[in-house]
């Protein structure tokens, strides 16, 4: 069902809306545009002054979007007249479907079924419509807000949070808005059909996305992947971050928002930059839509210009709070240090007063340094500086215009005024300065990813279950000890050895030396049991085991024991496995032991993952030190490290339709490698 008659209408109908409507106002605008309009309504005989007709097949000809100002049940009758039709999409607005209960569902399946038998996309039920801006197409019951055209097209899940962008919007002068969309409740056309349309419309430059939910994992992240391959750069506000927020979203939109942490994951792993408010999400899209992609960069070498100290100070520290490194530049460093009296940093630069008099040839040399792939300048640039500012603008821009690297223009707070428009092209306008660091840092990201999004994780095949008894765990159903450590062993991930004691047998004859430790092999929580004993000599064995099987008697446990051998290890990672959460399998990473609970932090990729996202994600423990070496302690072998990483993203992604979860806690670290000493997993 494509979205290209529906967003782009030649030709619209409005049903049970009147000049008296409460949404009249909101969508008087489509009258202006170029699309011709029918009017459907059974009471009036007219409406903004054209005839109606009393039902849309009244008006004898193809449609292509119909917007219903009806309630829920007559909106239901309406798409079931519309699928007997030529009609290319709806855009539904009430409430009282699936978010209200059982009752609202039965219609929303009518709604889809009808749907689905026309043909046809549909925006709601259930939500504020949508605005075409570069058109003037307006079928919403959205306030008319000010919106600029321009080419970034915007979803939103939550529908006042489209009121919220467009207004962030309107305050960045340097942006402009193409489509805006009011998702509702996706009854027929989610997220992953706006990605998919939008990565073919012309008109846009870069997608934001307010997302509740994703319905549709596999779907949308192909869609992400698309849109980065075309070189549209995707942002998501991601809403529900708390147990409140996610009742909250649940009770309007019928969208059970997941965890939050899980999306944050995985919209990075994909290479979707995040936001936390409307204005971030305007701010990290902002030079997309004035900078040409043949311009953008990696702003791995920023040069930031400023005549006074403060604005360059505060450049400096808010990009190191954005995550933009702004590079020394010693190279022209003697070069400043000999033109302009008491300046020894030359980036960022505080040309200070002295600078004005050679502010030529500053730019000549900051921008033809080889050294420098971006070049943001901070002044005061309000309606009152035009004179004082102008020049020195109008300086920067003739270098901009003969280069190809990306030059941004940021006024100390706000946008810059007006008079700036006048080198709009050659330069963006920035948006404050901790916003424009945001759209700059957002931009060296995307081209990174890009460069590298070409090495996919190669397919995985499936991997079955264990053919074993399950164990009965308070948790759920648990594969045997034996059972997990195989499943570990045939993923490629290295595992202790391990003898179980056969049940009859009184003592045990250990085909490797001690000491042991001796534990109930299957026991989901053996702690809480006190079901395992460290240290064991061999002479001490036999009454270890007589005393673990005596615990197993007295709870109900298995009486089967394991015997392993006591690894000792400079340190210890843990590693765990989600086979089927809501956007995916999934593998989590963090320091074992005792740290994983007392650092409070974990990392995570959704699986299966290439060998650069593994390494990448050891990486952000590097501040940690443990793994990268710490206090005279050699580095863990991180290459082997990632190579397990990469086995357990496969046995995630292969096991996905049967594995609840597995943890292997703890993986311990030596001078002999990695290996796995113990493994809990859980079958769905």
């Amino acid at each position: 069902m494509s979205l290209e008659r529906l967003l782009k209408p030649s030709s619209v109908a409005f049903v049970g809306i009147s000049d008296s409507s409460p949404f009249a106002d909101f969508v008087a605008p489509t009258l202006d545009s170029d699309a011709e309009v029918f009017f459907v309504h059974p009471k009036h005989a007219t409406a903004f002054g054209h005839p109606t007709v009393p039902r849309l097949r009244d008006i004898g000809r193809p449609v292509d979007a119909v917007m219903s100002g009806m309630a829920a049940a007559r909106t239901t009758e309406l798409a079931e007249e519309a699928a007997d039709l030529d009609v290319g999409g709806l855009v539904l607005v009430a409430g009282g479907f699936a978010e209200v209960g059982p009752e609202g569902r039965a219609l929303q399946d009518r709604l889809r079924a009808a749907a689905r038998r026309g043909g046809m996309s549909v925006i709601g039920p259930n939500g504020l419509g949508y605005v075409n801006v570069r058109r003037g197409i307006s079928l919403t019951i959205a306030s008319r807000h000010k919106r600029r055209p321009g080419g970034i097209s915007v979803v939103s899940q939550s529908g006042a949070m489209l009121s919220g962008v467009a207004m962030a919007a309107w305050d960045n002068r340097g942006l402009g808005l193409n489509v805006i969309v009011s998702a509702g409740n996706e009854a027929v056309t989610d997220l992953a059909d706006y990605v998919e349309y939008f990565v073919d419309d012309p008109d846009t430059t870069a997608i934001g996305l307010v997302v509740e939910q994703v319905r549709r994992p596999r779907e949308f992240f192909a869609a992400v992947r698309r849109a980065h391959a075309a070189g549209k750069p995707v942002v998501v506000l991601k809403l529900g971050r708390s147990d409140r927020t996610r009742r909250l979203a649940a009770s309007h939109t019928a969208a059970l928002a997941g965890d939050a942490w899980v999306y944050d994951v995985a919209l990075r792993q994909a290479g979707v930059a995040l936001a936390y408010d409307p204005e971030e999400l305007v701010d990290r899209l902002q030079f997309f839509d004035q900078i040409p992609a043949e311009r953008w960069s990696t702003v791995d070498g920023l040069a930031v210009l400023s005549m006074t100290g403060g604005f360059a100070s505060l450049a400096y520290d808010v990009a190191a709070q954005e995550g933009l490194g702004i590079p020394a530049l010693e190279g022209l460093g003697d070069w400043v240090r000999s033109s302009i009296p008491g300046v020894t940093v030359p980036n960022p630069l505080d040309a200070t007063g002295f600078g004005g008099a050679i502010w030529d040839q500053i730019v000549d040399r900051y921008t033809r340094s080889p050294d420098v792939d971006s070049v943001l300048y901070v002044h005061p640039l309000a309606d009152e500086d035009a004179g004082s500012g102008g020049s020195l603008v109008g300086v920067l821009a003739a270098a901009a215009a003969d280069d190809t690297k990306p030059y941004v223009l940021v006024n100390c707070s706000g946008t810059p005024a007006e008079w700036t428009d006048a080198h709009r092209g050659a330069i963006a306008l920035g948006h404050g300065i901790r916003g424009s660091m945001r759209g700059l840092a957002t931009m060296g990201a995307f081209v990174r990813h890009r460069a590298r999004a070409a090495a996919a994780p190669a397919a995985v095949p499936e991997v079955a279950r264990p053919r074993v008894p399950l164990v009965e765990v308070p948790e759920g159903r648990m594969l045997p000890f034996a059972a997990a450590m195989e499943l570990l062993r045939g993923a490629g991930i290295p595992v202790a050895p391990y003898y179980l004691v056969p049940e009859d047998a009184a003592t045990a004859e250990v085909p490797f030396a001690g000491p042991y430790v001796v534990k109930l092999a299957d026991v989901g929580h053996r702690t809480e049991h006190g079901a395992v004993r460290l240290h064991v000599e061999p002479a001490d064995l036999p009454a270890a085991v007589k005393e673990l099987r005596e615990i197993a008697d007295g709870h109900g446990l298995s009486p089967l024991t394991a015997v392993q051998p006591m690894v000792a290890g400079a340190g210890e990672a843990f590693i765990g496995i989600q086979g089927a959460g809501e956007l995916g399998p999934l593998v989590v990473f963090g320091l074992g032991g005792v740290l994983v609970e007392a650092l409070g932090r974990v990392g995570g990729r959704m699986a299966p993952f290439t060998r650069d996202d593994a390494r990448e994600l050891i990486d952000e423990f590097a501040p940690v030190k443990v793994m990268h070496g710490f206090r005279g302690q050699p580095p863990w072998d991180l290459d082997a490290l990632a190579g397990i990483l990469v086995a357990a993203g496969r046995l995630a992604a292969g096991g996905a339709g049967w594995l609840a979860s597995l943890d292997i806690n703890p993986l311990i670290w030596s001078a002999d490698g990695f290996v796995a000493v113990d493994a809990l997993c859980l079958v769905s």
